[in-house]
């Protein structure tokens, strides 16, 4: 697949980050860009910006959990713009806090977005693409959290590994339609995603110190979204079965297939909550306030995700 002149891509989760990103650079490489997003607003923001820089685009509100919602959305972008050539599903969720805090809803919240919206989107669409023979790509964004565990996101792990498995299996079930199936696994990534983390089993304040210690860590080491949305522009052209990005997610995942138990003892120095107590424990109350007030400078004002 060399060229997207005029092909329709979908994209969801395309209200911000990386999704915004990815239906950007879509654009720009002469796609016909679907905008999906549970947030109306966000979605109408990335189609404006895409309008605006001479782009096609489309926006929708979406809650890709909401299997009737699914059916509706696949029923009306088939019946306005035709077969997709490439879907992105890229709408993510996450929480963070200790498992004994997270409740059955929790679960079911982040299982419907990160999983089930892969399931709904993969199954409706990639029905439209086998039936119209064409062939196409779709991309799954899964997350290294699918190989590598990390404290205090254990239902995010565990809906990640559910969805990377998902993909890897979609891929032997397409193998001879011509619809290729590719797990993105992008990390470092400095996006609302972070900010707007739904932080459960802890009190408020330690809430807000996990939550501003995350987001500034990856305001601070993270790369910018576009390199995600320009990378996976490039794996739609190609059909990789699987594909970290940037290098660094490559480097990530790989070691922690060569050596799971090196990869659990990294996973001991990323958790948040022992970082948070260790400083508490022996900084001031003064300098505390201090440090919290900094976290707040570096943490976005407004999260569109």
């Amino acid at each position: 697949m060399s060229t997207f002149q005029n092909k329709l891509v979908i994209v969801t989760g395309a209200g911000s980050g990386i999704g915004r990103a990815t239906a950007e650079c879509f654009a720009a490489a002469g796609a016909r860009v679907v905008v999906s997003d549970i947030n109306k607003d966000g979605a109408q923001a990335t189609v404006d910006t895409i309008t605006g820089a001479g782009g096609a685009a489309h926006s929708y509100a979406v809650d890709v959990s909401d299997a009737d919602a699914m059916e509706q959305f696949a029923a009306d972008v088939y019946a306005t713009h035709g077969t997709p050539t490439v879907l992105v599903n890229n709408a993510g969720y996450t929480t963070a806090g200790p498992f004994l805090g997270h409740s059955a809803q929790d679960w079911d919240r982040i299982m419907g977005v990160n999983f089930w919206g892969l399931v709904y989107g993969s199954r409706l669409f990639g029905r439209q693409m086998v039936d119209d023979g064409q062939g196409g790509r779709i991309l799954n964004v899964t997350s290294p959290a699918a190989v590598i565990p990390i404290p205090l996101s254990t239902p995010y792990c565990t809906s990640k590994a559910a969805a990377q498995m998902l993909t890897e299996c979609l891929r032997l079930e397409f193998a001879g339609t011509k619809v290729g199936v590719t797990a993105v696994l992008p990390a470092f990534i400095n996006t609302g995603f972070y900010p707007s983390a739904q932080v459960v089993g802890f009190d408020s304040e330690m809430s807000d110190r996990v939550r501003n210690l995350s987001v500034a860590a990856a305001r601070l080491v993270a790369r910018d979204p576009e390199t995600v949305g320009r990378n996976i522009v490039r794996i739609a052209a190609g059909n990789a079965a699987v594909a970290p990005t940037p290098f660094e997610a490559r480097i990530a995942c790989t070691a922690a297939r060569l050596s799971p138990t090196g990869a659990r003892l990294a996973a001991r120095f990323m958790d948040t909550r022992q970082l948070v107590d260790l400083v508490t424990r022996f900084v001031p109350d003064a300098a505390l306030r201090r440090i919290d007030d900094a976290l707040e400078r570096l943490v976005p004002a407004e999260v569109v995700r």
